[in-house]
């Protein structure tokens, strides 16, 4: 029985493949890039304009050459994705910061402090540097490059080196992406290996489309053989139909027809099944993450994910609210517990996201690593085997006895998960304490994490090939 059976059915697997199946087939997928219609109109599938139509046979074949599992190589320890790994990534992307019960526009110090807080977290598997907001003074090169290098030079687990290509024109849009990853092979010394060495997150444009931009850079790692994701974020009723269903099966036909590209260019090359398409408030015309429907497409992307047996991102700590509150604590454990007992591979925004994919919270950050610790427990289930069963306790203790004067055995402390964050005092202890509210004791903890960050130790090449990139303030310390 799979982990996501009770939301996702066989039967309900099989609708969204044929429909997707139907929609590549029948309506196609809008490719707008020449060199991926070129490599299209090789491979003998039908071209209209920009419009790729796709029959079963070339999906089929093209998802038997992906790898179920991927590898990601480094000197600081490296990863694997599949396999139900959950690699939990921090929150990124984000337009504002909450703090101290404002919302404020997010700021250079903040994408350092969130990449500290996220480095010194003992549940962040895979970590992110955000781009920076303010590169007023940075030289072209540390414009495009800073978090890349920065990522390399000071986190002490590998991640996610994205550059910010935002700025490059077109015509040198491949040749600068390939440029990144070869700055980290030389950076990890495995120039001229076939090591994989970064990831890179490619967005449809549901409905039904793939842009000149992120098709440029996903066609340059094909090139070096680097693991892409494939990951549409549809809104229903919007960019996507008006039923979870055919949400989830518009959005497949997208990762399919990406995969199918993918191959074409690189037969082999890594992919990660993506899926983040949640649902949307009509009445306020917005996303809306920290919902029902959104734990059931994660439960849906990751069987959809098994079904053609590839590695899987998807889900979070998703929530719409604004502030670290009930409704924050209700949203992050629908969907981070979804996430996990469907066991997603690798989780981009898994703590610390909330206000729609807006905005950042240190608080949040703290206390979704407290649900994460909760949600993974519940994943575990029950241990029944007998040296758990207790019998001798039972029985020297018998009837009406106190399991208090025996000698706590270790077991209970890997059976019963202690909290580290939440409240569980005795209320007149807590008053006592000074009556302080779950979102202070987090802030103060987050800040407390901040400040020990302690970067790892490189070597004097590394430091020197990263030197150019990494803007004069961030050169020696963070």
């Amino acid at each position: 029985m799979k982990k996501y059976s009770h939301h996702v059915s066989d039967n309900d697997i099989k609708h969204i493949h044929e429909l997707s199946l139907r929609i590549l087939s029948e309506i196609g997928v809008r490719f707008e890039n020449e060199k991926a219609i070129d490599l299209f109109r090789k491979y003998g599938l039908q071209v209209v304009d920009q419009t790729v139509f796709i029959d079963e046979k070339t999906v089929m074949n093209c998802l038997k050459t992906c790898p179920p599992t991927i590898e990601q190589y480094s000197t600081k320890g490296s990863v694997t994705i599949g396999n139900g790994s959950r690699l939990n990534m921090p929150a990124c992307g984000c337009v504002y910061v909450s703090e101290d019960n404002t919302i404020r526009r997010t700021e250079n110090r903040d994408i350092v402090d969130l990449f500290k807080l996220s480095s010194t977290s003992p549940l962040i598997d895979y970590n992110y540097m955000d781009f920076f907001p303010d590169t007023k003074h940075f030289t072209e090169n540390q414009k495009m490059y800073a978090s890349t290098a920065m990522m390399l030079k000071y986190s002490p687990t590998t991640g996610c080196y994205d550059p910010d290509t935002f700025r490059v024109p077109p015509d040198k849009l491949f040749d600068e992406t390939v440029r990144s990853i070869n700055l980290i092979r030389r950076f990890e010394g495995v120039e001229g290996t076939d090591k994989y060495v970064n990831t890179y997150c490619v967005n449809s444009l549901s409905p039904l489309c793939f842009d000149f931009a992120p098709l440029e850079k996903m066609l340059a790692y094909c090139s070096e053989n680097q693991p892409i994701w494939i990951t549409p974020c549809a809104m229903p009723a919007l960019t996507a139909p008006h039923s979870v269903y055919s949400t989830l099966a518009m959005t497949n036909a997208e990762v399919l027809a990406g995969i199918v590209l993918s191959q074409i260019a690189q037969p082999g090359v890594p992919i990660i099944y993506g899926n983040t398409s949640v649902s949307t408030d009509l009445r306020s015309v917005i996303l809306s993450i920290g919902s029902a429907e959104t734990a059931l497409m994660i439960f849906a992307t990751v069987a959809m994910a098994d079904f053609y047996n590839l590695p899987c991102r998807t889900g979070g700590s998703l929530s719409d609210a604004k502030d670290s509150d009930y409704q924050a604590g209700a949203e992050t454990m629908m969907t981070l517990n979804a996430t996990y007992e469907a066991g997603a591979d690798l989780i981009l925004h898994a703590f610390g996201i909330m206000g729609s994919f807006n905005i950042f919270s240190y608080e949040k950050f703290i206390l979704d690593e407290e649900t994460a610790r909760f949600a993974l427990r519940m994943c575990q289930g029950i241990n029944t085997n007998e040296e758990n069963g207790f019998f001798d306790i039972i029985k020297k203790v018998g009837p009406r006895g106190s399991f208090i004067k025996v000698r706590t055995p270790k077991i209970y402390k890997e059976d019963f998960l202690l909290a580290n964050v939440f409240e569980k005092h005795d209320p007149n202890a807590w008053h006592v304490n000074g009556d302080i509210p779950i979102s202070k004791v987090a802030a103060d903890i987050a800040r407390k994490r901040i400040d020990s960050f302690q970067p790892p130790e490189i070597t004097k090449e590394q430091n020197e090939l990263l030197d150019e990139f990494i803007p004069i303030e961030y050169k020696e310390r963070i």
